[in-house]
């Protein structure tokens, strides 16, 4: 039997509707361990914190590409570059970023669709 390659994922972040319409970000996916760092490091709430520093340096290792222009000149995506951006829009790409992560795939939930045969209706239950 061959052995199944794993793949790592690449997201395109959109923000039309937004206060960033037309920015467009593509990042990598994140292993599960670092999901777990990132969603726990979400928690911060202040601009200067540790947490927040390694938040969005592991957004700059993950950056594969962006449209983020600076007077008509490309934005670069290494850490350094990243902290030139306004706050609340670095934000905004990690909270699109981690929002593509956590969401079921279209193709995955129109598989996982309710049927008839589901063990729930089946379990008995009285008022107590």
């Amino acid at each position: 039997m061959a052995g199944f390659r794993r793949k790592r994922k690449t997201y395109m972040l959109d923000f039309a509707e937004t206060e960033w319409d037309g920015l467009q970000v593509r990042v990598r996916g994140l292993t599960t361990g670092e999901y777990l760092q990132i969603v726990a490091l979400s928690g911060a709430t202040s601009e200067g914190d540790k947490e927040t520093e390694l938040m969005l340096r592991m957004l700059a290792s993950h950056i594969v590409s962006w449209n983020l222009e600076d007077n008509g000149e490309p934005v670069g995506t290494s850490f350094e570059d990243i902290k030139d951006n306004d706050f609340q829009m670095n934000m905004a790409i990690v909270n699109a970023w981690v929002t593509a992560l956590s969401s079921v795939p279209d193709d995955v939930a129109k598989k996982s669709t309710p049927g008839s045969d589901s063990l729930v209706a089946s379990i008995p239950t009285e008022m107590l």
